[in-house]
């Protein structure tokens, strides 16, 4: 099973390669001044998308080693945030526009932007099912560490903790800069169909903003629940290690907080949530991208 996954990592980016070159070959005009543009970034987010997939794929096994979890607990949620997701971000498409856009994909319609933000979605969920089922085992309360494995000691706990936020962490920023990608490939799609004077380049410029915005969304609404889940069990953890209910010693309570507090900033625990998004800089990417597509000289 783990030689197949291997296989499929490998294969992954190849595949996001040729996906983006059929879409440069065969989408938008060549003779468009920014075609050349919109398709080396194309094709450079559907191969990053590609490398994702196989990361998420890696990165399953290693929370199953860290936690117990199986594909199960996380189907259901994956499968609607992804069929969810498909749909409102090419909703310009699935559904009539008052522009009339050209839904056939050619010239006038938006079809440039949506296949590959719709292949960044299918592409994310092993990402999405490893946080998703970060925050299903953690959140449960069950002890953390791998099926019928011995309960581990307080520094075992620790160490585990410590290695889940680094998970997180590393997707968070993966997952960022494919946003990051697919918002400067909407971009570069409307500027190229506004080049054309087509119905789709005629949208507001502040049009773009809105994918970065929809792909902010929908990685804060994955990477919260894992977030909040391994804040709770942080918490609990400095409560047992750390008790301070019924103590009356001065020197003993300020010893203890000042324990607390060094356990609490080693795990993470004193940042706020919209404080390690910030952290994660590349997050805020896809909205900055949007803001100086949208602003851009035309």
């Amino acid at each position: 099973m783990r030689r197949s996954v291997k296989v499929i990592r490998i294969l992954t980016p190849f595949v996001g390669f040729a996906y983006g070159g059929v879409l440069a070959l065969t989408l938008g005009s060549p003779t468009a001044p920014f075609w050349m543009i919109w398709a080396t970034i194309a094709v450079a987010a559907t191969t990053a998308a590609g490398l994702i997939c196989g990361y998420g794929l890696g990165r399953w096994y290693d929370l199953s080693q860290l936690c117990t979890i199986s594909v199960g607990q996380v189907f259901w949620w994956v499968t609607a945030l992804a069929a969810g997701g498909l749909v409102l971000m090419n909703i310009a498409v699935v559904l009539p526009s008052p522009m009339h856009v050209n839904a056939t994909g050619g010239p006038g319609g938006g079809l440039g932007s949506g296949l590959v933000g719709m292949f960044a979605i299918v592409a994310a969920i092993p990402v999405a099912a490893v946080m998703l089922g970060m925050w299903r085992a953690v959140g449960s309360g069950a002890p953390l560490g791998p099926k019928d494995a011995p309960v581990g000691t307080r520094g075992d706990e620790v160490r585990q903790l410590l290695a889940l936020r680094r998970l997180l962490q590393g997707m968070l920023a993966a997952v960022g800069s494919l946003v990051a990608l697919v918002t400067f490939t909407a971009g570069t799609w409307w500027l190229l169909e506004r080049s054309l004077h087509t119905e789709f380049g005629s949208r507001p410029p502040q049009f773009v903003l809105i994918f970065g915005a929809f792909g902010s969304t929908l990685v804060g609404l994955v990477y919260g629940p894992a977030w909040m889940a391994l804040q709770r069990r942080g918490h609990q953890l400095c409560d047992t290690m750390f008790p301070l209910h019924g103590l009356d010693d001065e020197a003993k309570i300020v010893g203890l907080v000042a324990d607390r507090q060094t356990l609490e900033q080693t795990l993470g625990l004193n940042r706020g949530f919209l404080a390690d998004l910030q952290g994660g800089i590349v997050i805020l990417a896809p909205l900055l991208v949007g803001a100086v597509a949208a602003f851009l000289p035309h």
